[in-house]
């Protein structure tokens, strides 16, 4: 029972960091990240596998600050 539950947690963290590091992304246009966030949040982990198998790789990935992502966000674009 024990193994049960700390898969599902580890399940669950591995799905929010996939959900995170997506939304963070910044080579991504809004409908890709809109499409990849309901699959996610749709399949769960499921989705967070197809995630690394099927997401385009970014060759020159950049993360969103914390405050890069607010101002995006407020400013609505």
């Amino acid at each position: 029972m024990d193994i049960l539950i700390a898969s599902g947690i580890l399940s669950f963290l591995i799905w929010i960091a996939v959900l995170i590091y997506h939304i963070r992304r910044q080579d991504c246009s809004d409908t890709d990240r809109l499409l990849w966030v309901v699959v996610l949040c749709t399949l769960n982990i499921l989705g967070a596998i197809l995630y690394f198998f099927l997401a385009p790789p970014s060759e020159d990935c950049q993360i969103l600050t914390e405050q890069e992502l607010k101002d995006k966000f407020n400013k609505g674009t």
